[in-house]
């Protein structure tokens, strides 16, 4: 089986590498062709233009088709479209359909359509008149400008004005008007007799006629039309923003579309979101991220095993009893442990469209990495016509959105004075000395400036179309010396060889240079460093001492050391992109190939000076370079047969290939503190090195049928062969089927006046993961370490993880049922999706008995559904000549349970929850659920906390100290990391020349875990073992002091902080991470953007087709009962199934830009 399986992969590279030799050379002798401008009446579109201003449908049109435009924007402004459809139709066609309606025409030169105002026609015979007013047919009556009126048998005819007035001059006589509109019921008028001197008034209302979407959406290996869609796909465009997209496309997509939770994890610029399609569908940390393909190329993903920068020095993750200490890393994870965000490269002004695929149907073609949903970017291209110049340009400041209250220096020596006096009446009082009152946060914090500037250019001859681009981001991060860069340029080509071959290539580099990594740690020390400390010694030298109590010892910790002399940065090189070649058989019949490349190399480097200790400084070198390429190739059909059927198919086949190489060396002992080369240290030490790669052979097929526009059926199939499965499990395929029906075509429903367009659409499939499992998932890993036991000049060789033949992929049946709505004359367009998502065989990381070596083994373990909903609604609430209004919004719920876990008892489960803070699996829960013993508050009469047991009852002895056969049966599920719902609403007003945007995310139901509360007020972990004092909250100095006293934080000393455990001291329970007391409510609102906008008109600024000026707010106001800095950050990472932890996490920055947009 595995030398068939290598053999068809050699074959399949073969054939694949010579087409792709084929396309590149002969990409550059591009022939003399005759130009897609040439004739618009050969140039076939399928677009949709939405309801709006004239001037949005030619921008539309001119998106979709291969052509520029050139127009005064102020005429177009002014006038209304409604919303209709064009199908496969010529462009000459389209364009007349537009502009004769509205008193304009076009002509065609250099290829580029000019539009300009046409004069209107007047009989100069006329001695009547024939005048009247044209409504839409509503209770609001609004008038329609624009409206076509026209003499039947004559060239006779008119266009209303703004007020939907006409006029029309005619020779006495009998005649018949058609009054047009696009989108709306042409109507007749007949027998106006029309008399010498006399003026007659027809007043006539236009109803809304049926408007289905027919714009082009991407899918996968190919592009469709909305209206004949059975699948679930979500859309964002970043043309709609009407101010700057940001600085990652993972942000952009926050409350955007239904079914895709969206979280900005940290406020460190360029970090990775968590992006969460239809709930957490495995128990692998890996497993839950979807695919993501950029011009058919599918992209890397976040790897939370390799895919990681670790500035750690090596030290293991601590934890304990008492919450995390100062010193310590994160409770279950390394604080130094940097998540790469791939988007993070891609620069967002060169996205053309955003398509999520959520259901079966539209996932199953991507086969075994469908499960998570799929996200397809396509990048922008260029149009046949004369060269146009974009430029863009902006400035921001950002602030964090809100810091913590922390103790000045006396009142922290006070502090900690009284708890050792309530504790030991005869303590000294001078261990903690006064008089310094360094404010660490606002030594290390700044306002941070930001700048984007963006060039393209784009046009086309008559053998190719080309878009170029470059770009430039800087963010500053509000902690000092700490900064986000990124230089990036694309190339995007495309020509045809002759009328039935063409080739192409979308090519991006990219060089980003994360300075930001050293940011997390310098905020967190910043916020828990004594502040009776200075900064520096009368030398000038750093204070490295943690506190200057004079019991303590010295840590070495000094935030403003750090961040002005210690270094954390990765840079990151990209190369994306692919070249294809097409061939055209016929009409209906195209053969496609396509080859691909993602390749990054990565270098990350750590430094340390001189600190308390002798190590003398340390330095970090890691370098990280994955390299993936992937050749598909394709047979698409698109066939009509007759006027009812139509077939639209892929069949193809692909090859993917990802190499990835990682090594780490660590230097100590360096001569001097400017000189931190690795080869300058003393010792050397590789403490990584890893080479590892991975294939995946897909055979995949699709075929869409439609029957009179009515019904629609389709089905998918994929079959992936991959190298991370053993040779039982190695080929698997996943089918999928789907079904709709468009009532609204039907005769019945033709007299419903108030609906518009229905369609409802059903599909069953199946899809697949491989849960994250690395590229070696079934087999054993080794590795060489220098920490093992060591031979002589020899390292050890270690098992790094056990292998397991039996491994299967994890498989996913989703039934999504939905419907699609137009009512109210197209004012209102909504969306409905229900789903139902079970997965089997969840790859989980299965615990061993220590004897073994190891702790854990990955195992096909967990069975899991989710259950969820989703609604969105889209509405034109005003269109007037002057004014427009619309609104968009979008709200989604998802229940996710556990269904079985296989050989993973519940006891076991509880206590792993007690370790990785307070997460709990069991059967009927949730996957990110909090399983934790209850808080209940504090006794006003001694300031004892109290606790509620299993059976409700309130005890003032901490549960785990009192009862140690199974302490765990008191502990309850206390709420879920994910929200119940979760949404996003906006709304754009135009005035004139102005826009105003405002856009609000929100999130209800979900909890978070305020480590970072409980690490600020965790006063008792430095002091019960000589340790050093962490700085606390200002909260704390409302703590219990007499009987009576109306507080929720408990005496200094007290029957739960101050509980003997032996021989290792005591602990404080209070501050636990499996307990419920910092356990609070994540729900938020957030106002995400406010914009305001104002479009120059092109009289005021020649030679200029637009000239546009904004300024812009992000982050601006969170409505939340959350205490901490902000609700949607996450200690651990994007990873969905680490959610609802905040561990003094970097806050979101508050933002304010101005920018311009120049076109020319």
């Amino acid at each position: 089986m595995r030398k068939t399986f290598t053999k068809l992969i050699w074959q399949t590279m073969r054939l694949s590498v010579i087409v792709a030799s084929i396309i590149m050379m002969t990409f550059g002798v591009l022939k003399a062709e005759k130009g897609w401008g040439q004739n618009l009446k050969e140039q076939k579109v399928s677009v949709t233009i939405e309801s709006g201003t004239l001037e949005a449908a030619i921008r539309r049109i001119e998106s979709t088709s291969k052509i520029g435009f050139a127009y005064d924007y102020d005429v177009l402004k002014n006038i209304q479209v409604a919303e209709h459809r064009f199908l496969n139709q010529p462009l000459d066609q389209i364009l007349n359909d537009l502009l004769k309606s509205n008193g304009l025409i076009y002509s065609l030169k250099n290829n580029t359509i000019l539009i300009v105002k046409a004069p209107k026609t007047e009989s100069k015979k006329a001695t009547g008149v024939i005048k009247g007013r044209v409504v839409e047919n509503s209770s609001e009556a609004s008038p329609l400008p624009g409206v076509t009126v026209k003499v039947e048998g004559s060239t006779a005819a008119t266009s209303t004005d703004g007020d939907g007035a006409y006029k029309l001059n005619l020779p006495p006589g009998k005649y018949r008007l058609v009054f047009s509109f696009i989108g709306f019921e042409t109507r007749i008028v007949d027998n106006i007799i029309v008399e010498e001197g006399k003026s007659r008034d027809i007043n006539i209302s236009l109803k809304a006629a049926i408007a289905f979407l027919q714009e082009a959406v991407v899918v996968g290996y190919g592009v469709q039309e909305k209206r004949s869609l059975t699948g679930s796909i979500g859309s964002y465009k970043p043309i709609d923003e009407v101010g700057q997209i940001p600085l990652t496309i993972d942000n952009a997509l926050i409350g955007k579309i239904a079914g895709v939770q969206v979280a900005q994890t940290s406020g460190m610029p360029g970090s990775a979101s968590a992006i969460i399609i239809r709930g957490v569908s495995t128990l692998n940390k890996n497993g839950n991220t979807p695919l993501v393909v950029i011009d058919g190329v599918p992209v890397y993903s976040i790897d939370r095993n390799n895919n990681t920068t670790d500035f750690s020095g090596n030290k293991l993750p601590g934890f304990s009893f008492g919450g995390t200490g100062v010193n310590e890393p994160y409770a279950n994870g390394s604080e130094n442990k940097i998540e790469n965000n791939p988007l993070a490269s891609i620069n967002p002004e060169d996205i053309e469209s955003i398509e999520v695929l959520k259901d079966a149907y539209a996932t199953a073609i991507y086969g075994s990495r469908g499960a998570a949903g799929v996200i397809l970017i396509t990048t922008k291209k260029g149009k046949s016509g004369k060269m146009k110049v974009d430029f863009s340009l902006s400035s921001s400041t950002s602030d964090p959105v809100k810091t913590p209250s922390m103790m000045n220096g006396d009142q922290y020596a006070d502090f900690y004075s009284n708890y050792m006096k309530a504790k030991n009446p005869n303590a000294p009082m001078d261990i903690f000395p006064k008089g310094v009152n360094t404010n660490w946060l606002d030594e290390v914090t700044r306002t941070a400036l930001g700048t984007n500037a963006n060039l393209s250019l784009s046009g086309g001859s008559e053998n190719m179309i080309y878009s170029v681009s470059g770009g430039y981001d800087k963010q500053q991060s509000y902690i000092i010396n700490n900064d986000f860069s990124r230089y990036q340029g694309r190339v995007n080509l495309e020509g045809n060889l002759s009328k039935s071959f063409k080739v192409g290539a979308n090519v991006a580099m990219s060089y980003v240079d994360n300075n930001a990594l050293n940011a997390q740690r310098v905020y967190r020390n910043a916020v828990l460093r004594a502040p009776n400390t200075a900064i520096t010694d009368e030398q000038g030298q750093y204070v490295w001492r943690f506190t200057p109590n004079k019991q303590g010892a010295n840590e070495d910790t000094n935030p403003v050391a750090w961040a002005n002399t210690g270094k954390n940065h990765r840079v990151d090189t990209r190369m994306l992109g692919n070249v294809f070649g097409e061939v055209k058989f016929n009409s209906w019949a195209t053969w496609h190939s396509d080859f691909g490349v993602d390749w990054i190399n990565g270098d990350a480097y750590s430094r340390e000076v001189d600190k308390l200790s002798t190590r003398e400084g340390m330095a970090t070198s890691t370098s990280n370079n994955n390299h993936r390429w992937v050749i598909s190739n394709e047979l698409r059909i698109n066939k009509v047969l007759g006027y009812k059927h139509g077939f639209n198919a892929t069949l193809g086949q692909s090859f993917e290939s990802s190499n990835e190489s990682i090594s780490s060396v660590v230097g100590e002992g360096f001569q001097s503190d400017g000189i931190l080369s690795i080869n300058a240290a003393n010792t050397k030490k590789v403490t990584n090195s890893m080479d590892q790669k991975w294939a995946l052979v897909s055979y995949f097929g699709r075929l869409n049928y439609q029957y009179n526009n009515r019904y629609l059926a389709g089905v998918t199939y994929r079959l992936d062969g991959s190298s991370k499965f053993g040779k039982n499990h190695q080929y698997v395929g996943f089918p999928s089927f789907s079904l709709g029906w468009v009532p609204s075509e039907e005769a019945f429903m033709k007299d419903i006046k108030w609906i518009d367009q229905l369609k409802f659409r059903g599909s069953l499939g199946y899809t697949g993961n491989d849960g994250g499992t690395g590229y070696y998932g079934n087999q054993g890993t080794y590795k060489l370490s220098p920490y093992g036991a060591n031979y002589g000049s020899l390292s050890s060789l270690e098992v790094s993880a056990p292998n397991n033949p039996n491994l299967e992929w994890e498989t996913t049946t989703m039934l999504d049922l939905g419907m699609d709505l137009t009512l109210l004359r197209s004012r209102v367009t909504l969306g409905l999706d229900y789903y139902n998502k079970d997965t089997k065989n969840s790859i989980v990381g299965s615990p061993l008995p220590s004897f073994m070596g190891f702790s854990s083994q990955s195992q096909n373990l967990a069975d899991i559904t989710n259950k969820g909903w989703e609604i969105t609604i889209n509405s034109r609430n005003i269109a007037g000549k002057k004014f427009q209004w619309f609104t968009n919004f979008n709200i989604s719920r998802n229940s996710n349970t556990i269904n079985k876990l296989h050989k993973i008892d519940a006891e076991q489960s509880a206590r792993l929850a007690e370790t990785n803070g307070g997460r709990y699996w069991y059967p009927g829960g949730s996957s990110t659920s909090f399983y934790m013993y209850e808080w209940g508050g504090i006794n006003p009469q001694n300031g004892n906390p109290i606790w509620i047991n299993k059976n409700g009852e309130k005890v003032e002895q901490p549960i785990p100290s009192t009862e140690y056969t199974n302490p765990d049966q008191h502990r309850k599920v206390m709420g879920d990391a994910l929200p119940k719902f979760y949404g996003g609403l906006g709304n754009t007003f135009s005035y004139k020349g102005f826009e105003l945007n405002a856009f609000l995310s929100f999130s209800y139901g979900n909890k978070i875990f305020n480590g970072a509360k409980a690490s600020m007020m965790n006063y008792t972990e430095g002091t019960f073992s000589g340790l050093n004092a962490a700085n606390l909250s200002t909260d704390l100095l409302n703590y219990w002091k007499n009987a009576g006293d109306k507080t929720d934080i408990p005496g200094l000393v007290n029957a739960s902080n101050n509980v003997s455990m032996g021989f290792f001291g005591a602990t404080d329970y209070t501050q636990g991470r499996y307990t419920s007391r910092f356990l609070e409510d994540a729900s938020y609102i957030k106002l995400r953007s406010l914009t305001l906008a104002y479009t120059f008109k092109t009289k005021m600024v020649s030679n200029l087709y637009r000239f546009k000026v904004f300024v812009e707010g992000n982050n601006l106001f969170t409505i939340t009962k959350y205490s901490g800095m902000d609700p949607e950050v996450s200690a651990f990472g994007s990873s969905a199934l680490n959610m609802g932890y905040d561990e003094l996490t970097l806050p979101a920055m508050r933002t304010f830009r101005l920018g311009l947009q120049i076109g020319l």
